[in-house]
């Protein structure tokens, strides 16, 4: 292969890349996880890095202590963060394959 193919090969490479980041954010930019509570009075939806973007109480949430809706409230968001990580890799991996993990820790900010 001479210098000529090389630089072809990288340069495809690069867009194959490219394409594959533009594919991932539009991916991500849709994605949320959700998430009810097991009576169903807590509904939390949230981003795939955990921000709430909707929380939906039902009359009956109101019925418990504030102490347990608290915790209640808690639960439903762990859980919606965790359909929505489940969510992100189902959606992720088949464009981004073996630089899943790479694009996460990147995410999380804990690459290095």
């Amino acid at each position: 292969m001479n210098h000529q193919e090389r630089v072809q090969r990288m340069l495809r490479s690069f867009e194959e890349r490219v394409q594959q980041i533009s594919q991932a954010q539009d991916k991500l930019r849709e994605l949320q996880g959700t998430a009810r509570s097991g009576d169903g009075a807590i509904t939390v939806t949230v981003s795939p890095a955990g921000a709430v973007l909707d929380l939906r109480l039902s009359p009956d949430a109101m019925k418990r202590s504030h102490t347990a809706l608290q915790q209640d409230i808690l639960k439903t968001i762990r859980l919606a963060t965790a359909n929505a990580a489940q969510r992100m890799d189902t959606e992720l991996e088949p464009i981004l394959g073996e630089h899943l993990t790479e694009a996460k820790q990147a995410m999380n900010g804990t690459a290095g």
